[in-house]
């Protein structure tokens, strides 16, 4: 999918005094969010994908500062612009997998990836937000999903779709996908500056992702905002359909099933042993 090309506003001089020690300047390719509670590298920053998997926090925001997987590293140096300082947290390698990411972000820790279960299994490890639905048990019960979702709160879904840390936007094409398309993208939210975003993302190859080693991709949206929204990037005849519906995913389970088990309901207690790494 293209991305939305943002130019990043060239930051103030920093101050003799931030930038002794350790401290850097902020990098001029750094976006940062309104409140300048966080910054990225957009896709137009043209960075190589190890710099641009890169979260860089101001050191005003209190713990939690985000929510990943328990891997990030935190660099030594801080960044200054203006009056704030940051620091840089990178972001590790993961799984080619757009949903199986989003479920390791939503439950702050790895998962077993599809590849590496037995070839009659798959794990299911989120719910939909507005009807506490388990999701992921097929393209066809997602889609019945998201338009329960839609009929239940028409104000949670699409542009207003409203994910916290830890949470999960995912976009549903509402037709079986044609070749080369998926049927759907699920981006998680590691951190929020009032109605804004952040995310770390991966997108899923042509087969099951085996192994970690692919850096995630940072991007930024605005909650409502009908041309910054993930929905507008993606709800359209380039992506998933304009009739596509952005619903908001959360943790639950994971549950191992096997091909042909019934939907497990989100209300009922595990049955099933929980698989991580």
């Amino acid at each position: 999918m293209p991305r939305v090309n943002r130019k990043p506003s060239p930051p103030p001089s920093p101050s003799t005094s931030q930038l002794t020690g350790n401290n850097k300047p902020l990098p001029d390719a750094v976006t940062r969010t309104d409140n300048q509670k966080y910054g990225v590298y957009l896709d137009s920053a043209n960075v190589d994908k190890k710099t641009g998997a890169s979260l860089f926090v101001n050191t005003n925001v209190p713990p939690p500062k985000f929510q990943g997987i328990g891997n990030e590293t935190q660099s030594p140096t801080t960044y200054a612009h203006g009056t704030d300082t940051f620091e840089r947290y990178q972001f590790q390698k993961g799984v080619k997998d757009c949903a199986h990411n989003a479920e390791e972000v939503q439950h702050g820790k790895p998962l077993l990836p599809p590849a590496k279960h037995a070839d009659n299994e798959f794990t299911l490890a989120s719910k939909e937000k507005v009807t506490g639905q388990v999701f992921g048990y097929s393209h066809e019960d997602n889609i019945e999903v998201s338009k329960q979702a839609r009929k239940t709160n028409p104000n949670a879904v699409n542009h207003n779709a409203n994910p916290q840390p830890g949470e999960s936007y995912g976009i549903i094409r509402q037709h079986e996908p044609r070749n080369g398309q998926s049927p759907f993208h699920f981006a998680p939210v590691v951190a929020r500056d009032g109605n804004q975003t952040i995310t770390a993302e991966q997108t899923a190859g042509t087969s099951d992702a085996k192994s970690r080693n692919t850096y995630p991709t940072m991007d930024v949206y605005r909650v409502g905002d009908n041309q910054d929204s993930f929905h507008n990037r993606y709800a359209n005849k380039d992506g998933y359909g304009k009739d596509a519906i952005t619903v908001t995913t959360q943790k639950w389970g994971p549950q191992t099933l096997r091909e042909n088990d019934p939907k497990p309901d989100a209300t009922e207690p595990l049955s099933k042993k929980q698989r991580t790494e």
